[in-house]
C-alpha cells in the first residue's frame, strides 16, 4: 500500500483497495503486467533505489484503473533504464542462475 496511499487516494477503487489492506482481508489483484520468466524483480528494490511508479509505468494517478502503458517488461527498456540510473547491468542483476 506504499504507493496507494498517496497517489490516486480519492479515487473509488483506491479507497476500496484501502479498505481491503486495513481489513487484513486478502487484495483481489489483477495482473496487468507480466515479467519475463526467469527475470528476478521486486517493486520494493526499486522504490528503495528511488525509483517512483511514474518513471516505469507512466501517469498512473491519472488512470480509471492501472494499464499496461510503458514497454517495462522489454529487456532492452529494462536495461537502458539501469544504465541511465547507473544500477547494476549484468545478467546476474535481473536473471537468476541455476546453482552449478
Amino acid at each position: 500500500m506504499g504507493c496507494h496511499n498517496s497517489v490516486a487516494k480519492d479515487k473509488p477503487a483506491i479507497a476500496k483497495l484501502a479498505g481491503l489492506a486495513q481489513s487484513g482481508q486478502p487484495i483481489p489483484w489483477v495482473r496487468v503486467y507480466q515479467v519475463t520468466p526467469g527475470v528476478t524483480w521486486t517493486h520494493r528494490k526499486h522504490l528503495q533505489a528511488g525509483m517512483q511508479c511514474v518513471m516505469c509505468h507512466g501517469q498512473v494517478a491519472e488512470l480509471d484503473t492501472m494499464a499496461e502503458t510503458t514497454s517495462v517488461t522489454s529487456m532492452g527498456s529494462c536495461i537502458a533504464c539501469h544504465a541511465a540510473h547507473k544500477a547494476g547491468t549484468t545478467c546476474q542483476t535481473c536473471h537468476a542462475w541455476p546453482a552449478s
